[in-house]
């Protein structure tokens, strides 16, 4: 009779321990499922604001260069003004690109990925 009784107790425990681990996978797949949805969110949005940014950029940089081009009676050097600057924004980010962008970008996505709140 003890034999039949602990053989059902040891298939209720492995019957528990087979659950717990389903359990802890699923819970595994979700944790990577909110992950990867939280960082495709987050790229979404910066894609569109950057998208905004560029739009308004482009905008802001064509009304400068006609207001310089106007004031030197000369349209053409006011393009080449705010190119120029462009050319020089265009060196310093891609001289110190380590530590402005790549740093930050690699610090927020290994914060977003293990920031569990």
């Amino acid at each position: 009779m003890e034999t039949t009784e602990a053989k059902e107790r040891i298939s209720d425990l492995t019957g528990n321990i087979r659950e717990y681990i389903e359990t802890r996978i699923d819970i595994a797949k979700l944790d990577a499922a909110d992950t990867v949805a939280t960082a495709a969110s987050s790229m979404a949005s910066w894609l569109v604001i950057s998208i905004a940014g560029i739009f308004t950029l482009l905008l802001v940089t064509i009304g400068g260069a006609i207001a310089i081009g106007y004031e030197l009676e000369n349209f053409a050097a006011g393009f080449f003004i705010l190119g120029g600057s462009y050319l020089l924004i265009a060196i310093l980010i891609y001289a110190f690109k380590e530590s402005w962008i790549r740093k930050p970008m690699i610090n927020s996505i290994v914060k977003n990925i293990f920031d569990n709140d």
